[in-house]
């Protein structure tokens, strides 16, 4: 089950999670990391994107941010958009797509 985000309210969506996880495509599979995260202008900033997502960003700047649920039967944020390192070192992403999924078996 699947839930559109309205971009406006990112921000409301992101205080709902505790924990963020970053995809980026690497050289050879998908790179996941942990990050802190907060909005800036209605942009995304992880502060500290460690140095594979600051190495392959600019190549491959496509991004997903993956945000779990704090209950076990909660709404999983998914957040697509692009990805650009400021000159100070953070990853400013830009959303271009937000959701709240849950698998439709939890809660059975």
């Amino acid at each position: 089950m699947s839930i559109p985000v309205d971009l406006a309210a990112l921000g409301e969506a992101l205080g709902r999670h505790d924990v963020a996880y970053l995809l980026t495509s690497g050289d050879v599979r998908p790179h996941v990391a942990q990050v802190e995260l907060h909005l800036d202008a209605g942009a995304v900033v992880v502060a500290e994107p460690g140095r594979t997502a600051r190495r392959v960003v600019g190549e491959r700047p496509a991004v997903t941010l993956l945000l779990p649920p704090r209950e076990p039967d909660g709404h999983t944020l998914l957040v697509d958009g692009t990805g650009e390192l400021d000159d100070d070192g953070a990853l400013r992403i830009t959303p271009s797509h937000a959701v709240l999924h849950r698998a439709a078996f939890v809660g059975r």
